[in-house]
């Protein structure tokens, strides 16, 4: 049994001062935490912030990838379907549309490099020359693509920026590569898209090289 306290110490008070100088330094050590919290909370959301945005460019990389291989799909069934050359090519915003078989659209950008976040038509190339004119047959039109920081196709000098599907479903340029990139203009977030002589795509990082 533990020895009892003489019955003066249950009468005992603390030395003056000694309660201001305890409050004190509980509310030092408060702000301590307080401050301590805050910046790891700082650091927690710079990271998922981060991690947030990287999340959602990659998505709308895929995103822009699939429509893209999607309408080259189509392309490459309606020119064996139909046995005819089809032609998929960046939309001209800044020209006149053009009225043609099926519906009026834009015309082919014909720049080097031109965008291909800015849209592309489809279409039966009824004159053979890989322009967009009112005696071809527009089978589909993809409308701007948001989120994108630049669609480029990469087919070779001479290809005018396009991609045309022989009656055979072969690629009249020969293989190409399409690179996509995030709004961020970030590679590592971006890809690219090698499309093979028989038509044939495979989606691959855009710091990697197509296979020959």
């Amino acid at each position: 049994m533990p020895p009892r306290l003489p019955i003066f110490a249950k009468h005992l008070r603390p030395a003056p001062g000694s309660r201001a100088a305890s409050r004190k330094a509980q509310s030092g050590f408060k702000l301590l935490e307080l401050a301590v919290t805050l910046t790891i909370m700082s650091v927690l959301a710079s990271v998922g912030m981060s991690n947030w945005s990287s999340l959602t460019e990659k998505e709308a990389v895929k995103g822009h990838v699939n429509a893209l291989l999607g309408a080259m799909r189509f392309a490459r069934s309606e020119a064996i379907k139909k046995n005819v050359r089809v032609v998929i090519c960046p939309r001209d915003l800044a020209a006149t549309p053009i009225n043609a078989t099926n519906g009026t659209a834009y015309p082919c950008n014909t720049a080097s490099g031109a965008p291909w976040e800015k849209g592309w038509i489809i279409f039966v190339d009824q004159s053979t020359n890989n322009q967009f004119n009112a005696a071809d047959t527009l089978l589909q039109e993809q409308g701007t693509l948001s989120g994108s920081g630049g669609i480029v196709l990469d087919n070779g000098p001479g290809s005018g920026d396009r991609i045309v599907f022989r009656s055979s479903g072969i690629l009249y340029y020969g293989a190409s590569n399409i690179k996509f990139l995030p709004a961020s203009r970030n590679t590592a977030r971006g890809s690219m898209v090698c499309i093979s002589l028989q038509g044939r795509a495979r989606v691959i990082p855009i710091t990697d090289a197509c296979p020959s």
